[in-house]
Order: structure tokens, then sequence, then C-alpha cells
């Protein structure tokens, strides 16, 4: 199955109102047919509503160091890596978030959010 994001009709309407663009625009960018920045927007604000990632498996690779690190790589593009709680995500090698996390359902959400970012890429 190919990647897309999966949205109900009326938020298909929301994002056409709201960029102020037809019925395709909003298709191909739903569709990763299209990858201009309007479209890269359209994406991120429809899952911003709820709409929903298919056809696209980014599961991590794990690693881990004998220091205690464990380094998860999502793709080519999007790397995370904790360290005594510590959870660094870096974008192209460059680091674009950092946060102390000490509960795992918290470790989740940083997963998932770096899941989306990685499908997003």
């Amino acid at each position: 199955m190919k990647k897309q994001i999966v949205v109900d009709l009326d938020t298909s309407s929301f994002l056409r109102k709201a960029f102020g663009c037809t019925r395709q625009a909003v298709w191909k960018a739903l569709t990763f047919e299209s990858n201009s920045e309007q479209a890269r927007k359209i994406r991120h604000l429809a899952l911003q509503r709820g709409g929903e990632l298919a056809g696209a498996r980014i599961d991590p690779e794990t690693s881990y160091e004998a220091d205690g690190t464990m380094v998860q790589t999502f793709g080519n593009r999007v790397k995370l890596i904790v360290l005594k709680g510590m959870v660094t995500v870096y974008v192209d090698g460059k680091p674009v978030e950092k946060t102390m996390c000490r509960e795992i359902p918290d470790f989740v959400n940083i997963q998932n959010r770096v899941k989306r970012i990685a499908s997003e890429l």
C-alpha cells in the first residue's frame, strides 16, 4: 500500500478552504504526489486535525551502546538518542528537540511524534 494520509470529507473540505486550493491539490498532498511547501503544510494540518497516516511503516532500528545509550533510527534522516532519561531527536544530523523523559508513556508519545516527523520527510 502506498503512503497516504486519510481524512474525512469535512477535513478535506476544511483543508481546501484553509489553503484556497482545489480538491485535486489536497488529494495530491495527502497521497504524497506533491511535495511543495503548500503540500507539506496541508499534510501537517491534516495530521493535526486527526488524519491517519496509512501505508507507511516507520519502525525504528534500535541499538544500545556500552555506556547505556539507546539509539533509534527512523529511516535515513531521523534519529532518537536516549541517555540517562535525556531524549534528543535529530533530523538530518541536527538536534531539533531535547526532553527529559522519566515515564514510559511519555517516551512512547515522543516515539510516535518522531515517527510522524520521519513519515512527513
